[in-house]
């Protein structure tokens, strides 16, 4: 394999040879695995909640978390969706839209 670097941290990424085939890939079980690790990081920030001292002092964090949790539902949405195209008015993260429409 060769690395390739990764779109947002510029950490390198295993990437097929050039030239190998294509392996099939099941983007409803994508969508699946996107869906409860959604449902886990939402589940870490609500017991992370529980302590109102520790909210109180990572509040900008725990809202991160609340974030990346929705993002993951909203991109397993589209790859279940029929029309991902069609799907996207029913994404309510508008910088998530922008991004996914090429506008960053």
């Amino acid at each position: 394999m060769i690395a390739q670097s990764h779109p947002m941290q510029g950490e390198p990424v295993a990437g097929p040879p050039p030239g190998a085939p294509a392996e099939d890939v099941d983007v409803n079980t994508i969508a699946k695995v996107l869906t409860e690790l959604s449902f886990e990081i939402e589940a870490l920030g609500n017991l992370l909640c529980s302590d109102m001292n520790f909210a109180m002092q990572h509040m900008e964090q725990l809202q991160a978390i609340d974030l990346i949790s929705q993002k993951q539902r909203s991109l397993a949405t589209l790859l279940e969706a029929d029309c991902p195209k069609a799907a996207m008015s029913g994404i309510g993260l508008d910088a998530l839209v922008r991004r996914l429409r090429g506008g960053g």
